[in-house]
């Protein structure tokens, strides 16, 4: 198969398995949102921010390298998975142990503190699952990788459903995600061992060390990242009330419902990304130019909708009850471009071994954004974080786009942006026109505005003849995927 059809296979696959899944997480979240009250709501986003946050920590990059290692050279992945898997095991064990410390201290009610506990054991089971799931995504075998997201978005809402239906309220939601994703890593477990080879647990120090050194600053400044989509909430809630909290959760949750597509598509070019980078610079800023276009494309469009349709779309999601929220879902809305772009630039500073550049640019815009929270929340109130996510989404974009520049790589930025800009007004002139009308019209209006979307793109001439020439060569990669899932299954059998 060739690398254009890995791509489009890979990239097809990944946007089928992030609308569903996207669609099923906020389906999770929306039955939550509307099935408890404000205040617990805010209660499960702190709980589930703060899980996420120390799954971050422990992540430290490992699973990344991994993959960026197997890529290199897939006879080592036996020795790296084993070792890695029970590197995992000691990180994950060293954390639970530092959360169960530090909720002994925490000011908060016992269901809360047990709730943090469970929920933070609950992510370990996906950082173990991550270090299983990096084989398939090194050997691009990333349909398997997305069905077991898709499975786990499935489950995951019909144990939350079941919990609300028992009144378990929100233990209840801890345990949800506690079994679906010790089912997760399972699966991933069961698929790499039967699919390439037994991957029995290996203490190697020294493929500790190689793995740590090349991990930790690529970890840290990803876990800034993760650390900088939580800390809205985190600050927000020390600065306000609950209520506050719940009101920006709403909107927030639902927009970040939405990173699973920048996050699926990207993950499956770092193979593509590490390759070129050593190879041919030419070809890795071709690359790089390319994916920043497909993600500006894919990006605007969402984007339109939140700034235009932000009040019928938090009546149909949450309620009348969140209607308030509407001016921070719009800048939530804008803060999607950048924020879609932001999520390929961990992997094209590990492509270069920049990971330390990539660090100290993101200590920088960690920084900015902590203090336009602080100074944003007291005037704005909850509108605060979502003006303070868009203005350091953009400032961080900026950053590293000049850091790559300073390394002869250029995105053209002018070149790849104003043709979707432009689609995009267009497109919002057609959203704005409708946002008062009635659910036929506005549903005729979505359908008009992609239209005049696709439209106004053709007519810029956004797509270049090589890049036509090669998304038709990667359209037909459906023969090859049918050839090699029968060698593979031959050889199983």
């Amino acid at each position: 198969m060739k690398q254009s059809q890995r791509i489009v296979k890979n990239a097809i696959f990944g946007i089928a398995s992030s609308v569903i899944g996207g669609v099923l997480y906020l389906a999770t979240i929306l039955i939550i949102a509307r099935a408890v009250s404000v205040t617990e709501f805010g209660k499960y986003s702190f709980v589930l921010a703060f899980a996420i946050f120390v799954n971050n920590i422990a992540d430290s990059g490992l699973p990344r390298m991994l993959i960026r290692e197997i890529s290199r050279d897939h006879e080592q992945l036996v020795p790296l998975v084993g070792a890695g898997a029970s590197l995992i095991w000691v990180i994950s064990g060293a954390m639970c142990l530092l959360v169960t410390i530090i909720v002994l201290f925490l000011h908060v009610g016992t269901d809360l503190k047990l709730s943090i506990l469970g929920m933070s054991v609950a992510t370990m089971a996906t950082f173990h699952a991550a270090g299983y799931s990096a084989a398939l995504r090194a050997f691009e075998d990333n349909e398997l990788n997305y069905l077991g997201f898709v499975l786990h978005k499935v489950l995951l809402l019909g144990l939350v459903f079941a919990m609300i239906k028992l009144h378990f309220g929100l233990l209840g939601f801890v345990v949800a995600h506690l079994v679906s994703n010790l089912l997760l890593w399972n699966f991933y477990h069961i698929v790499v061992t039967r699919l390439y080879a037994r991957i029995p647990l290996l203490f190697d120090v020294s493929i500790w060390k190689s793995l740590l050194s090349a991990a930790l600053p690529m970890g840290g400044g990803a876990m800034l990242r993760q650390l900088a989509l939580q800390l809205d909430i985190l600050v927000l809630t020390w600065m306000t009330n609950l209520t506050a909290v719940g009101l920006f959760s709403g909107p927030y949750r639902i927009s970040m419902s939405l990173r699973v597509i920048p996050q699926t598509l990207s993950l499956p070019l770092f193979p593509l990304y590490s390759r070129t980078a050593h190879l041919s610079r030419a070809r890795f800023t071709e690359a790089y130019q390319w994916s920043t276009k497909f993600f500006a494309l894919i990006s605007y469009p969402i984007a339109v909708f939140f700034l235009a349709w932000s009040r019928p779309i938090l009546q149909l999601a949450l309620g009348p009850k969140y209607l308030p929220a509407i001016p921070a879902m719009q800048l939530l809305g804008l803060g999607i471009i950048p924020f879609f772009l932001s999520t390929l630039f961990q992997y094209l500073f590990a492509a270069l071994d920049q990971q330390k550049r990539f660090l100290a640019s993101t200590v920088v815009a960690s920084i900015l954004r902590l203090l336009l929270l602080v100074a944003l929340i007291p005037p704005l109130g909850f509108v605060g974080p979502a003006a303070a996510f868009l203005f350091a989404e953009t400032a961080i974009v900026a950053i590293w786009m000049v850091q790559l520049a300073r390394l002869d790589v250029s995105a053209k930025l002018t070149d790849v942006l104003w043709r979707p800009l432009a689609a995009g007004i267009a497109m919002a002139l057609v959203l704005f026109s409708a946002r008062d009308a009635t659910l036929m019209w506005q549903l005729g209006a979505a359908a008009l505005a992609l239209v005049v979307y696709t439209i106004v793109l053709l007519a810029l001439k956004t797509f270049s003849v090589e890049e036509v020439r090669h998304a038709r060569e990667g359209l037909a990669f459906f023969p090859p995927l049918v050839a090699s899932w029968t060698k593979k299954l031959k050889r199983d059998s």
